[in-house]
């Protein structure tokens, strides 16, 4: 679809929908960090790893393995799962986490609502594990 096109069709612009590489994990050791150091919060279709950010923002990694299926089902999988993080990234304090979301093999033939369901439950159980205790930062202190 060329841009005179999308403007016609009323579709929102491609630029707003992207997944910038800042947001993304590319080092294995930034993959090790987190599967580490990070708190682990298994879903349904997902399993998240979720560790608080090293730098400013967060970011967010994908990883699935050929138990989840061809390379056409992984690749949906990671598509569908870039694409709950990119509109759920600027709620719940998402943006200053450090997250790996694990596919499962049931992630591609999810309905949607399910699969955003099991995600969000999973961000808020890991946003809030993956915050460091305020009584560890007190008793720190005090010795």
């Amino acid at each position: 679809m060329t841009a005179a096109a999308r403007v016609a069709s009323g579709l929102p612009s491609e630029r707003r929908l992207t997944f910038p590489g800042t947001y993304r994990l590319k080092k294995r050791a930034d993959f090790q960090r987190i599967y580490s150091h990070g708190v682990r919060v298994p879903g349904r279709f997902v399993v998240l790893f979720v560790a608080r950010a090293e730098l400013p923002a967060g970011r967010y990694g994908i990883t699935d393995t050929r138990k989840v299926g061809g390379a056409v089902v992984r690749a949906r999988c990671k598509r569908r799962l870039r694409e709950l993080y990119r509109l759920h990234r600027p709620e719940r304090g998402v943006a200053q986490l450090d997250i790996v979301a694990n596919a499962r093999r049931s992630c591609a033939s999810a309905p949607w609502s399910d699969l955003e369901r099991d995600f969000l439950r999973c961000l808020r159980r890991g946003g809030t594990l993956g915050a460091p205790a305020k009584a560890d930062d007190t008793a720190g202190s005090g010795s």
